[in-house]
């Protein structure tokens, strides 16, 4: 079967914009460009989701460690 060429596909495509698509291969910079920032954007947002649990976690284990000061005390009698 016979690859068919673009000016052939379209006549008002001109010869200069046929040889550049007939050589037009891999990435181009925008697709790179568009994947990079949504990589980076999935990155930031993972660690932001990280961070909050982590805070979340400390905020817990201070009340923890306070409750079980409050029980030491409370066992022992101290005011």
């Amino acid at each position: 079967m016979q690859k068919l060429q673009p000016s052939q596909l379209h006549p008002s495509i001109s010869k200069s914009h046929t040889a550049y698509l007939a050589d037009d291969r891999g990435f181009g910079l925008i697709e790179v460009l568009v994947a990079m920032a949504l990589i980076a954007g999935t990155y930031i947002g993972v660690l932001d989701a990280y961070q909050q649990v982590r805070l979340h976690y400390g905020q817990i284990e201070a009340q923890r460690t306070q409750l079980n000061q409050a029980q030491d005390q409370h066992e022992r009698g101290a005011p």
